[in-house]
């Protein structure tokens, strides 16, 4: 099946991308940070940077696939 190109699709698709993209590994980070925490009884550090390794890898992946989505414009 051929794949759309219009303007509604490529709006989801930059949505999906910056849903999964930015907010699962902040997310992520929260609820290991979280659990980690518990486990150690360290609240709030491994929570806050896990969360912060979250938001660097999430903006890293999204800068890097939307720079990569340009290109192929």
């Amino acid at each position: 099946m051929a794949r759309r190109s219009s303007p509604s699709f490529k709006g989801a698709d930059l949505l999906g991308k910056i849903a999964s993209g930015l907010v699962l590994p902040i997310l992520g980070g929260f609820f290991l940070g979280k659990y980690a925490d518990e486990y150690f009884g360290t609240f709030p550090w491994i929570t806050l940077i896990l969360m912060m390794f979250g938001i660097i890898s999430g903006l890293t992946w999204l800068y890097k696939s939307l720079n990569d989505d340009d290109k192929k414009q």
